[in-house]
């Protein structure tokens, strides 16, 4: 097996305990925000994700920068990327808005402090009762998503005699070199075909209580590159100028959706974004280029609505994960000879903790954080505890295969990094192992829980016998 992608994780391992704002390194133990996360580990226990406020407040601030041509940005947080009530108040008090993508998203929303006129409604199935809760508290916005829904959405309004707002999401027909199962302007389900935007904006403008805002749009996310957020862009910008001049209307927002990259892997000489979108290949700065250069052709005073979520919350996590059985296993041809030993490393993390790994073979840095600062010099297969011939984390260094020190041992703790967005809000109760805690470190580098482990009454206090 050759030795390039070892010592190329173990250079990114260095580079990252010496440079990154996260991270340092004191007595061969990793901190994270300058708290040590073996003691956290021993104090929460494990599975346990850490989130930084102070990382989350970075990114938001990184965005509002790239936006900073445009003023008039409003900023809303996709909930659906973390939606801990603590992680959404710190977000609340970052001073940005949230967009939700269900009834319960919303209330816990509102829950936390933000008002309805700081909430965009999302969803391709809307029922009734979601749209009458979502115009009972005056939302920002509900994106429309069908003729279906927009028809709910004027029966609702007429009845309560509430104005709603709306935007009409439209699919630009562009793909992205994404994964295809995060395309979502491109032969994707979501929106109206944009052929349908102009009979759709009429109707809306004949209804009493129902307000048309503008356009809305989501090219997908963890996209590598800008060049499909401007062509998705001028597409809009396009039809937005044809049916303002058709309509004699003037819109107020274009909402352009989310879909900055985060990340997962940091050495990209060694990688091709559009190849592998485990790289980020573009920056908050490029994502805000594109759009506001096309926005810029139309009009500059129109308000620009994105909807951000892993930028904001990816690198803001890590999971932590106790070393709990090494076994050396022989593999056999069918002949019955030796192909191969693998030394595998079981945590007590599985793919029901961190979901993103067995959907979309998603990439993790992972590290020793009990022995940091030693080489990582052993390859293993780096399994969870599922009864699942499945649960081992698929995408390493080398293959299948990840990298740990030679003396790791039964009780040292795994950290994996920018495992913030999407984890938490896929995670199982399979084989009845309890969901995560979750600790924040305050901004002040004070350790709190923010989401307690899932009890044995959690998991079956729903069930009826």
């Amino acid at each position: 097996m050759s030795d390039f992608e070892m010592n190329n994780f173990n250079l990114q391992r260095e580079k990252i305990i010496d440079t990154d704002r996260r991270f340092k390194t004191i007595n061969n133990k990793l901190h994270f925000e300058d708290v040590e996360l073996e003691s956290l580990a021993k104090k929460y226990g494990t599975p346990l994700y850490v989130y930084s406020e102070h990382e989350i407040v970075r990114n938001i601030r990184e965005i509002e920068a790239a936006f900073s041509a445009h003023k008039n940005t409003k900023t809303f947080f996709a909930s659906k990327a973390c939606s801990v009530m603590s992680v959404l108040k710190a977000i609340k008090d970052a001073g940005i808005y949230a967009e939700a993508n269900s009834m319960y998203e919303v209330r816990k929303c509102l829950e936390v402090g933000f008002p309805g006129s700081q909430i965009v409604f999302n969803g391709v199935v809307k029922k009734p009762v979601d749209l009458e809760f979502a115009i009972a508290n005056d939302l920002y916005l509900i994106n429309v998503d069908s003729i279906y829904e927009l028809d709910h959405i004027d029966a609702i309004s007429r009845r309560l005699e509430k104005v709603a707002n709306v935007c009409v999401r439209v699919e630009p027909n562009v793909p992205s070199a994404t994964h295809a199962e995060l395309v979502t302007a491109y032969h994707a389900k979501s929106g109206l075909d944009l052929e349908q935007a102009e009979e759709t904006c009429r109707r809306i403008l004949e209804m009493p209580f129902v307000s048309l805002k503008g356009l809305h749009m989501h090219v997908g996310d963890q996209v590598p590159e800008a060049e499909p957020f401007a062509k998705a862009t001028k597409v809009m910008v396009d039809e937005c100028r044809r049916l303002e001049e058709k309509l004699g209307i003037q819109f107020e927002l274009i909402n352009v959706g989310g879909g900055i990259p985060t990340p997962y892997k940091y050495d990209e000489e060694n990688g091709n974004p559009l190849e592998d979108n485990m790289y980020a290949g573009i920056t908050s700065q490029d994502f805000a280029d594109a759009i506001i250069s096309e926005v810029h052709k139309w009009r500059e005073d129109i308000a620009i609505v994105i909807e951000p979520g892993r930028k904001v919350v990816g690198s803001a996590a890590v999971l932590l994960t106790e070393v709990s059985c090494e076994k050396t296993k022989t593999f056999y041809d069918l002949d019955g000879n030796v192909e191969q030993l693998v030394d595998w490393t079981f945590v007590d993390a599985g793919y029901s903790q961190l979901s993103d790994s067995q959907h979309f073979n998603w990439f993790f840095y992972v590290f020793n954080a009990s022995k940091v600062a030693e080489k990582h010099d052993k390859y293993v297969k780096l399994a969870g505890p599922l009864c699942d011939g499945g649960d081992y984390f698929h995408v390493g260094i080398k293959e299948e295969f990840f990298a740990v020190p030679n003396n790791t041992e039964i009780g040292d703790v795994m950290v994996f990094l920018d495992a913030g967005a999407y984890t938490i809000e896929s995670q199982t109760v399979y084989n009845n192992r309890p969901r995560t805690a979750v600790v924040m470190i305050d901004k002040d580098g004070t350790d709190r829980l923010i989401r307690r482990e899932d009890t044995y009454e959690d998991i079956v206090g729903q069930d009826i016998y």
